[in-house]
């Protein structure tokens, strides 16, 4: 099966490092573990605000500093049996940041597509609806996991024959779709890629077994202006 995958909030806690610089540089005194009600934080400062603070984080070493939202060791072993192709919105400028990133837990992977629906200053990349046209093997089965609900709905009706899924977090709780799945964490998705249940969400020591067979990912890919 081909795995279409999101990093940040789905692999990588997007939240937990961003929280980090907000309350460095803000002094929002926000908790550790604080999920954001609105997937841009509207609720907690101004959008000019926000906007600063977007860019402030993007340059800080922190943004390069995600922490797995799941165990390195478990989604190897995804990656030794399915081909897995991660499709990301981060900002191709700081895309560094990210491979290094996954690079430091040691996670296996085929591909990384820098795409989706919101552009970087001139940056306008492809959805990832396309993005996993061009990958697709129509021979073999497709999955895609992420946590905005509107790159779901994108997947669901470009896609039709990739199954959808939708990474639970606090600002997507009141979404809701007849065809598309969601998972309260990995579990679920391991379950249904035939994967018995093993450590916790972050357990595992970074890399493992699997990693020793590392796929060299292809370049990211800037999706056009």
């Amino acid at each position: 099966m081909q795995l279409f995958i999101d990093i940040d909030g789905v692999l990588l806690n997007f939240e937990h490092a961003f929280v980090r610089w907000l309350n460095a540089q803000y002094r929002l005194g926000l908790p550790e573990r604080y999920e954001a009600e609105s997937w841009d934080f509207e609720e907690v400062l101004t959008p000019d605000l926000l906007a600063e603070g977007w860019h402030g984080f993007l340059e800080s070493p922190l943004a390069g500093d995600l922490p797995p939202l799941v165990a390195p060791q478990r989604f190897n072993r995804l990656a030794a049996e399915h081909s897995v192709h991660l499709v990301t919105n981060f900002p191709l400028p700081h895309m560094a940041k990210r491979l290094a990133n996954l690079q430091a837990f040691g996670f296996v992977y085929d591909t990384l597509d820098y795409c989706g629906l919101h552009g970087y200053k001139e940056l306008r990349p492809r959805s990832k609806a396309q993005a996993i046209q061009a990958r697709r093997d129509a021979r073999g089965e497709g999955l895609f996991v992420d946590d905005h609900p509107d790159n779901c709905v994108d997947v669901h009706r470009h896609c039709p024959d990739v199954e959808v899924w939708l990474m639970s977090r606090r600002f997507n709780r009141g979404f809701q779709h007849p065809a598309i799945r969601r998972a309260e964490d990995w579990e679920p998705l391991f379950q249904r890629l035939g994967q018995a249940s093993g450590t916790g969400p972050t357990g595992g020591a970074p890399g493992g077994p699997a990693a020793s067979r590392l796929r060299k990912p292809a370049p990211p890919l800037s999706g056009g202006k």
